[in-house]
């Protein structure tokens, strides 16, 4: 079976990322507990990941991997949301509390605007 595409956008997804949130090569290879090297292999692609390493990604990346091997369609509206939902997936509660309190407050502004 032949993944090319998939693969290459596991591939710039998993570079993307890193570099959005600025971890370095190096970085990810120490909490993967894996060499620099082999990162690097990963994202050029002379390397696939294990399935443990790809979780590992994942999780450390706040990827998802469905969303990278299954595109869909999405207008930007559905991309912010699903980048909400994936960082909202990993916040403890006192940070959903806080987020929950700023968007209650954010509703009834825009509320009393329409009044």
């Amino acid at each position: 079976m032949n993944c090319e595409q998939e693969l290459t956008a596991l591939r710039e997804a998993i570079r993307n990322e890193r570099k959005n949130k600025r971890i370095t090569q190096e970085e990810l290879a120490e909490m993967l507990e894996v060499s620099p090297t082999h990162v690097k292999h990963i994202e050029s692609g002379h390397r696939k990941p294990s399935i443990e390493i790809l979780f590992g990604l994942a999780k450390i990346l706040n990827i998802s991997l469905d969303g990278v091997v299954f595109p869909k369609n999405e207008t930007p509206h559905d991309a912010t949301r699903g980048k909400i939902e994936r960082l909202l997936d990993v916040s403890d509660e006192a940070s959903l509390q806080f987020i929950l309190s700023v968007l209650e407050a954010l509703r009834e502004k825009e509320q009393a605007d329409v009044r």
